[in-house]
């Protein structure tokens, strides 16, 4: 579980750096800042590992939080690619998209993770 949220928030902390080096905007780096908080729940769970399983439901709560804050971005995309509608700030759509992905995929492997752990 540790290394699918370790993948993901490394994954976010490197996107967030990469559209800040094209776009040198604050908001290009939330991103970065979800993969952060990942990151300090991941050592909060190794320093305490009486709690890691509690720690493992916030990081899950993190990548719930990052899905729903780039949502919008998917109706953007869609509009832009099924209709022709002009992106209003396209890099920014890529990002949001792109951490939509992140997160989305994050989440569904550690509910899978929960599933498989319930069983064995």
């Amino acid at each position: 579980m540790d290394n699918i949220f370790n993948k993901i928030s490394i994954s976010l902390i490197i996107l967030g750096i990469a559209f800040y080096a094209f776009a040198m905007t604050f908001t290009a780096l939330i991103p970065s800042i979800l993969g952060l908080l990942m990151q300090i729940v991941l050592f909060l769970g190794k320093s305490f590992p009486k709690f890691h399983k509690h720690f493992a439901h916030v990081n899950v709560l993190i990548l719930i939080l990052g899905i729903g804050a780039t949502f919008g971005s998917v109706s953007d995309l869609a509009g832009y690619l099924f209709s022709g509608n002009e992106l209003e700030r396209p890099l920014a759509t890529v990002e949001q998209f792109t951490t939509f992905v992140l997160c989305l995929v994050g989440f569904i492997m550690s509910v899978k993770s929960f599933i498989n752990a319930r069983k064995g």
